[in-house]
């Protein structure tokens, strides 16, 4: 099956379930994670029956994740619930002087009139942003981290489920220019054998680890292992690429690459959080803990 035949395919198979009404509010509650089934079965007034297929519905097609015995929301589903959902209500809301606007079509309109209409319904036009591009496979996301990680000028700020030694050695380059950078490693990724092999057979990890044991500059310093709910980098506050990923398996899906300051400076706090929850090891230590992963 061809690329957009499995991009469409996943695209109405996700607005079939929320285009269920018990599916949506069952995905709305789970924002602050459903601790409780049985509480969630009386709040939202649901049969155990309905409850019970309609989050099946929900986790199958990515956008609840059970973790810790708790449901929550997925990357994939914070980014439809915060960004989507608000946009298609709003759309619906406004749906006449939706119609107003594609009657201006075409029309030379002084001032930006269509635009401030717009603005003021408050409906973004993602079609319309130069700022937003997204990546449709892991290669080609590959060069485009690789391709940050060399144009960073001060600050660089990686979290990766991916154990890829191109991005790795490109952060290591990065770190010898003096860009101020930290990487945080999601545990995640340790568990696969072929991506950590590949990483400690790569000569320019294994000697700048190497200058790392024998340096002042600790490991523990720039390199931290925590739980990554997904991907993402931050270069110089304001160049972001934000990977989604499948839920079940990890497998890449797609990504985001915004050039956007308030999505940098989002991302950085959200960073700063995982790298205070995260553990920190001595260079040894984190190469052992590579070595049995």
């Amino acid at each position: 099956m061809e690329k957009a035949e499995l991009r469409a395919e996943g695209m109405t198979s996700l607005f079939k379930v929320l285009s269920k009404t018990d599916a949506l509010r069952l995905f709305h509650h789970a924002r602050k994670g459903i601790k409780n089934s049985t509480y969630a079965i009386e709040e939202l007034d649901l049969t155990p029956k309905k409850y019970y297929a309609r989050l099946r519905e929900l986790v199958n097609i990515g956008l609840i994740r059970k973790n810790d015995s708790v449901y929550g929301q997925t990357a994939l589903g914070r980014m439809i619930y915060d960004r989507l959902l608000p946009a298609f209500e709003k759309a619906v809301d406004a749906k006449d002087e939706l119609e107003f606007l594609v009657g201006l079509d075409g029309l030379d309109m002084e001032n930006g009139v269509k635009k401030r209409i717009l603005e003021e319904l408050g409906i973004p036009t993602f079609s319309d942003s130069t700022n937003v591009r997204m990546i449709d496979n892991y290669e080609s996301m590959v060069i485009d981290v690789i391709d940050l990680c060399d144009e960073a000028e001060k600050s660089l700020l990686m979290a990766s489920n991916y154990m890829d030694v191109r991005v790795m050695e490109a952060v290591f380059r990065a770190m010898k220019r003096n860009v101020t950078n930290s990487f945080i490693v999601g545990k995640r990724s340790l568990s696969s054998k072929i991506r950590t092999l590949k990483m400690m057979l790569s000569l320019t990890f294994a000697k700048t680890v190497i200058n790392f044991a024998s340096n002042s500059l600790e490991l523990k310093n720039v390199m931290r292992f925590a739980e990554l709910p997904y991907s993402f980098c931050v270069v110089d506050g304001h160049r972001n690429i934000i990977e989604v990923a499948d839920t079940i398996d990890d497998r890449f899906l797609a990504a985001f690459s915004v050039d956007d300051r308030c999505v940098g400076e989002t991302a950085t706090k959200f960073y700063e959080k995982l790298w205070e929850a995260g553990e920190s090891y001595s260079s040894i230590e984190a190469l052992n803990l590579l070595k049995s992963s």
